[in-house]
């Protein structure tokens, strides 16, 4: 179930990976536009988008979608595809190779197929729910580390003052009590890199469903857990999240329980 999407997805992350790797080269600051005051958009964003739902709707029109870009669609559907198009915007505008494209496939409301393609890299990460995680072609597992000053922890937030803050207060508790705390600015790639055992964990005030739903199925199908910071499941109307292994993640929620 669900390999076709699968195949097209990659199809279509690989194309629009292959436009960005082009265009980071030559990339030049300036023409950027602002949706907020940290919130950025360039051509190449826009550009990525058409080519992935030039792939989705061709092969699966009657699914709906929800793209950072265009935004919910009309279409009402069990199926709907979530798509952040260029996950890293500000990186890539600086010359910073950190940023992906993400696609995911929702089910009634839950996720059920995922990809984190991060271009410069080559690197695909995939996860259909129940059959595990993978990068390229091979199966990714969560990492064992149990103790807190042992971990290697990324954080990151969402748009607005309240986020801003509570991520510094995060920033400023952890990092004198773990090997290191680090934000690298594309959220969806952070999480691939937990379910890859890369990193340790990912702590999130705020965030919007295309940053996060690629990266939670993965995460879980890894051998994770994904929750808020009261310790329930993550869903997609969840307000802020954790992702970690099972063993650092009660150590975790200990401090991250007062923002909730």
């Amino acid at each position: 179930m669900y390999q076709k999407e699968l195949k097209i997805s990659q199809q279509a992350a690989r194309e629009a990976g292959q436009y960005l790797k082009k265009e980071f080269f030559k990339y030049q600051r300036g023409g950027e536009k602002y949706k907020s005051p940290r919130e950025m958009v360039t051509r190449c964003d826009q550009k990525v988008e058409d080519i992935i739902f030039k792939h989705l709707k061709r092969h699966f029109p009657s699914y709906g979608s929800l793209s950072e870009e265009s935004g919910l669609d009309s279409q009402k559907n069990k199926c709907s595809w979530v798509v952040d198009p260029l996950d890293g915007t500000h990186n890539f505008t600086v010359h910073n190779p950190i940023f992906s494209v993400s696609i995911a496939l929702l089910y009634q409301n839950k996720i059920v197929m995922a990809i984190t393609f991060m271009p410069l890299l080559d690197e695909m990460y995939w996860a259909i729910k129940n059959k595990g995680s993978y990068k390229n072609n091979k199966k990714i597992k969560i990492s064992s580390i149990s103790k807190l000053n042992k971990s290697f922890i990324n954080y990151c937030h969402g748009a607005g003052p309240s986020n801003y803050k509570k991520a510094f207060q995060i920033y400023e508790y952890f990092h004198p009590r773990t090997t290191n705390i680090r934000h690298f600015g594309s959220t969806t790639l952070e999480l691939a890199m937990v379910a890859g055992g890369h990193t340790d964990a990912l702590i999130l005030p705020g965030g919007k469903i295309w940053d996060l739903a690629a990266g939670v199925l993965l995460v879980r199908e890894a051998g994770g857990i994904v929750t808020d910071f009261k310790g329930h499941q993550w869903t997609p109307n969840s307000k802020n999240l954790v992702a970690s292994n099972k063993k650092l993640h009660l150590q975790i929620l200990k401090y991250v329980k007062k923002f909730a």
